[in-house]
């Protein structure tokens, strides 16, 4: 029987599904369990729990109000969620496969409306040591428009010290398309990481390929990084129409010049974007 006198706080460091662990606020670990069906929790969250009597793990009671929280459409189109309180979101792009610029806008969207940061990760330098004029253009595009790039190779190990910086603080996750080499990247970045995710995956007794699992990692420096090996390739949920235009700066800058402040750019007279564009 639960302990109801006593709540401490924690922090959700795996999840999957009902279950998960939990640190508490001097790092020790409890596996958790979710009772009923109201409380969906994520990797990230800060939830008060209670010991249970004659039990190993623990129950959450509740979880805290959440910074933010990154959802993606499951396989029914309602949003499920991924992660909670982030502080940045990396976008990892690559030579192959060709880079899905679309893709990288949209993420770099949800991270803005989420208010975290974003940078982008060009991975896998080593395949070619010049990139292609469009290649270029586009990241040459993004970086005038004040996003840090990286340039990484898991192989040589060239620029993994400055992406490491990036992740020196906060809590971080990688994104991206399906081959751009954000295993690769997680498994330098992460010592032991498939140690760690197998011993999870093998707890939680459900397989190394649970799509809902979710860990955080602490990394060397000091950040945490959570990676959720189901759905690291997703298009994030923009529930808003409104605010989408919050993720684009060139387009946030010339906003405020539209002739009705709910403007959506796409019809409205006296658009400043439009203007812009044409």
């Amino acid at each position: 029987m639960a302990d109801l006198s006593a709540k401490y706080s924690g922090l959700v460091i795996a999840s999957y599904g009902r279950r998960g662990i939990l640190a508490n606020q001097d790092g020790v670990e409890h596996r958790y369990i979710l009772k009923g069906r109201k409380l969906r929790v994520v990797c990230g969250d800060h939830v008060m729990w209670q010991s249970v009597d004659g039990s190993a793990e623990v129950i959450i009671a509740e979880i805290l109000e959440r910074r933010n929280v990154l959802e993606r459409p499951d396989s029914r189109g309602k949003p499920e969620l991924i992660a909670a309180n982030l502080s940045q979101i990396v976008v990892v792009l690559a030579p192959k496969p060709m880079p899905d610029f679309f893709l990288a806008d949209r993420y770099l969207c949800a991270a803005a409306i989420l208010g975290a940061k974003a940078i982008i990760n060009w991975n896998k330098t080593d395949l070619s040591n010049t990139l292609p004029e469009k290649l270029t253009r586009e990241l040459d595009k993004y970086q005038a428009l004040g996003y840090s790039v990286c340039r990484t190779s898991t192989k040589s190990g060239a620029g993994m010290e400055l992406l490491e910086s990036h992740l020196a603080e906060g809590v971080s996750m990688l994104v991206g398309q399906s081959g751009v080499g954000k295993s690769s990247l997680i498994n330098r970045l992460v010592q032991d990481a498939d140690v760690t995710v197998g011993a999870l995956s093998t707890a939680n007794q459900e397989g190394r390929h649970t799509t809902t699992a979710s860990f955080m990692h602490t990394l060397p420096n000091g950040g945490k990084l959570i990676d959720s090996p189901g759905v690291r390739e997703f298009a994030p949920v923009i529930r808003d129409p409104g605010k989408i235009q919050n993720g684009f700066t060139e387009i946030l800058r010339l906003a405020d010049s539209c002739r009705f402040t709910n403007c959506q750019h796409l019809r409205e007279p006296d658009c400043a974007v439009k203007q812009a564009c044409d």
